[in-house]
């Protein structure tokens, strides 16, 4: 009998650590894959030079900051270094000098908050923000329109930004094919224009998106 009581406080005592041991790993293990062990010195130094020129005025990042400008939580992962090392010496170029204020950052601080970027486009695999997903009522395209922040500047009925034409009736005043080459390249069409070119993007999601505006009518 006292045997069998032994064991049975044993197997409870294990079972209670195991509960302890998972309930702290929950609240205190690593959420995401840019755990702060991956906060670096460059990606530090990006956080605070985001901060001290005010970026977070107008850019969120994980859903926290300004909504005057792109949530830039994906940013590195949908523009990639080279784009992002481009732009941000030369902001002015790729938005006609009406959005964007050129920081003159230095070549250093611009490495630094690519390397804030990078970290939290990590932060993004984690599945935070949830991507839109495509339904009948909302097609990969609207996805797709959704995942590009190509409503931080365009408006489809009556969500979205101002700085771009309102695309709510876009199928009724253009073609696919000519949908299709304004992603590619808006300055063929207008050599002032200051959309960004989504040339990158593979051509499966190109044909999706083209394919959902020009179904707008």
């Amino acid at each position: 009998m006292l045997a069998s009581h032994a064991k049975l406080r044993s197997a409870v005592l294990i079972n209670v650590l195991i509960v302890v041991g998972l309930t702290a790993q929950s609240l205190f293990g690593p959420p995401h894959k840019a755990s702060a062990a991956q906060i670096s010195e460059p990606v530090a130094e990006g956080k605070r030079l985001w901060t001290h020129n005010g970026c977070d005025r107008c850019h969120a990042i994980l859903g926290i900051g300004g909504h005057l400008a792109p949530d830039v939580t994906r940013t590195y992962t949908v523009r990639g270094e080279a784009w992002l090392r481009v732009y941000l010496a030369h902001p002015e170029e790729h938005t006609n000098g009406r959005r964007m204020p050129n920081l003159r950052l230095a070549p250093n601080g611009i490495t630094a908050i690519i390397a804030y970027l990078a970290w939290a486009s990590q932060l993004a695999e984690s599945g935070w923000p949830p991507a839109p997903q495509a339904t009948a009522e909302a097609p990969r395209g609207y996805e797709l329109f959704l995942s590009q922040h190509c409503d931080a500047c365009h408006t489809i009925q009556g969500r979205g930004g101002q700085v771009g034409p309102d695309l709510s009736h876009e199928g009724s005043r253009q073609s696919k094919q000519w949908i299709l080459d304004q992603i590619n390249n808006p300055r063929n069409h207008r050599p002032d224009s200051i959309m960004f070119s989504f040339a990158q993007l593979p051509e499966p999601d190109k044909d999706n998106l083209a394919e959902y505006l020009a179904s707008l009518k």
